[in-house]
């Protein structure tokens, strides 16, 4: 079934809280955020995570509306944005802090290891989360399809990292490859891939 009326438009500021919510609820039983967001209060320990996210990525984040709400949202970093400055990060730790409190240095590590495998060039696009409130309903491909389609009129790559073994194949069918396995210490496994672009659009 398809979303009756929906539109992807870029994420105001005062969608944020509404963002982390959504992703909350998409990544709720994911694996990975399993493995590094601490059990207790977990929902809201990932709205916590997702608003650091979506506030440092303000730029790079697209909501899809379905019937005039919010019900999926894509974080990308732009090509060439580089990693959050310094004060930026500091400036919304205290989501970081709500999110793992004395589980962060475990997820730091985590962290690091993904972004230890992540390609440093070619200049690209990179998915940081995709997720959405409405499974089956066609907003993830909404999402996806939108980023892709900027990254192919820039002539531009793009890459992931699929922490739900299931969703490969889904990325696959938009022209992504898996390149390798990031194994978390401990923890789940992520499967990197990237994208070619297409040219003249998907």
């Amino acid at each position: 079934m398809q979303p009756s009326n929906h539109v992807v438009r870029q994420a105001l500021r005062s969608d944020v809280g509404t963002v982390a919510r959504v992703l909350a609820e998409a990544f709720d039983a994911d694996p990975v955020m399993r493995f590094i967001v601490p059990a207790p209060r977990h929902r809201k320990r990932l709205t916590a995570l997702f608003s650091f996210e979506t506030l440092l990525s303000q730029r790079g984040s697209w909501v899809a509306v379905v019937d005039g709400e919010i019900a999926g949202a894509a974080l990308w970093g732009l090509p060439g944005a580089g990693p959050p400055g310094f004060w930026s990060t500091l400036r919304y730790s205290r989501h970081l802090l709500r999110a793992f409190g004395t589980g962060l240095p475990k997820a730091m590590r985590s962290f690091r290891v993904i972004e230890d495998a992540h390609p440093t060039s070619p200049p690209h696009w990179y998915l940081q989360t995709l997720g959405t409130a409405l499974p089956g309903r066609g907003v993830g491909g909404a999402l996806l399809r939108d980023g892709l389609a900027r990254a192919d009129a820039q002539g531009l790559p793009a890459y992931l990292e699929s922490s739900a073994p299931g969703n490969v194949a889904i990325y696959e069918r938009y022209g992504f490859q898996p390149t390798r396995e990031i194994v978390l210490p401990g923890g789940p496994t992520l499967t990197a891939m990237w994208r070619e672009p297409v040219r003249g659009g998907q």
